[in-house]
């Protein structure tokens, strides 16, 4: 299947290939954790979309701007912690 277009959001299944990291972030103090914790109960990215697009997050270590749910979980996707199913 094709990948998605950078700014488009993804939809249908995805499968979380590393829960023991993500969990470990979801319970960090990061303005990211809850974009961590949505990747870990959800199974859609229709489902994650509703669960962590609450605004974008500003973290000090990214100098680039504010971070999207949708830029963390195509983060996510690249660094093999989930993957399209």
């Amino acid at each position: 299947m094709p990948g998605p277009i950078a700014d488009d959001p993804l939809v249908g299944r995805f499968q979380v290939l590393k829960s023991d990291f993500l969990r470990e972030k979801a319970n960090r103090d990061d303005p990211r954790a809850p974009f961590y914790a949505a990747m870990l109960v959800a199974d859609t990215y229709e489902a994650y979309y509703r669960l962590a697009d609450s605004g974008p997050v500003t973290v000090e270590s990214y100098k680039s701007g504010p971070i999207t749910s949708h830029m963390e979980i195509m983060y996510a996707r690249r660094s093999g912690w989930i993957q399209y199913i």
